[in-house]
């Protein structure tokens, strides 16, 4: 008799257990996609017509982003190579 109170006390239990370890999935939290807008002049502080390591750094441009933009691998962005990005997302 004293069994069958603990046999049925815990298969009472036991779907309280299973729920409490159940993974509840986080909510998924939309992220926006930020697109970052430069302007060529502006970036280019010295007025050569390109744009130095240095000036896309002080811009917020990070160094892979200014790799996949010098296409020729001189060390500078030409106006060419900023309007033919991959991102497009350049003004004058």
């Amino acid at each position: 008799m004293k069994f069958s109170k603990i046999a049925i006390t815990l298969l009472c239990l036991l779907p309280i257990t299973v729920f409490s370890q159940a993974i509840t999935p986080s909510p998924q939290v939309a992220s926006p996609t930020v697109v970052k807008k430069y302007s060529f002049k502006k970036i280019d502080f010295s007025g050569d017509q390109k744009i130095s390591r240095e000036e896309a750094k002080k811009a917020g441009i990070s160094e892979a982003e200014f790799k996949l933009i010098d296409k020729d691998n001189s060390g500078f962005i030409t106006w060419s190579e900023a309007v033919n990005s991959p991102a497009k997302n350049w003004t004058d």
